[in-house]
């Protein structure tokens, strides 16, 4: 097994185990994450790929809200009298 199927193996777990356990921010964390290589590659993905050549505004949108869910759902661990 190669290093990166094997953190992908280990992500996959820490995911559902914070998700059955109520932890929002390590979904945080994965959404911030996520940006990361967007920013560096010009490339965003919602439900098809959106380039930021050919569609800047989308782009920019798209990187804007994975960064604030992302803020959000990590504030909600720990603020949790502000959570919904």
């Amino acid at each position: 097994m190669t290093l990166d199927r094997f953190f992908n193996h280990v992500a996959f777990v820490v995911l559902m185990i914070a998700t059955f356990l109520g932890f929002q921010s390590v979904w945080g964390l994965l959404f911030i994450y996520w940006t990361v290589p967007n920013f560096r590659h010009g490339q965003a993905f919602l439900l098809y790929p959106v380039t930021r050549s050919r569609d800047p505004f989308q782009f920019w949108l798209i990187q804007i809200a994975w960064i604030v869910f992302g803020l959000f759902m990590i504030a909600a661990d720990f603020f949790p009298t502000y959570a919904p």
